[in-house]
């Protein structure tokens, strides 16, 4: 599955997330500053399956069960933070089916959302 990164989450992500065979790609430069709906429905469009996002409240914002795109929900916006998280990343983008909410959490888990 095809995953993007939100605009919040860091770059070199998506490099880290590629180097243990996930297809992540950053967040496009003229996508940003769209509202929450209108990049759900640009995904939608764009085939991608799931947005991986730092954004604890997109689940509470926007309807994404029913939304055809998958959310994961990362623990921090720092690269540092993240980078001991990337296997846990890749496995939560895996399991991640349209409609689903995946939070990694601090203690290297992942629960459903």
């Amino acid at each position: 599955m095809t995953v993007l990164l939100d605009e919040s989450v860091p770059v070199r992500l998506a490099k880290a997330l590629a180097a243990l065979g996930c297809d992540a790609s950053p967040f496009p430069k003229d996508w940003k500053g769209l509202k929450n709906g209108e990049l759900l429905r640009r995904l939608r469009e764009r085939g991608i399956g799931c947005l991986i996002s730092c954004d604890k409240n997109l689940r509470y914002q926007q309807t994404i069960g029913t939304s055809g795109i998958s959310l994961v929900v990362l623990p921090s916006q720092r690269f540092g933070d993240l980078a001991p998280f990337v296997p846990v990343i890749v496995e939560a983008a895996s399991r991640a089916r349209p409609g689903v909410v995946l939070i990694v959490n601090l203690d290297a888990t992942i629960s459903n959302g």
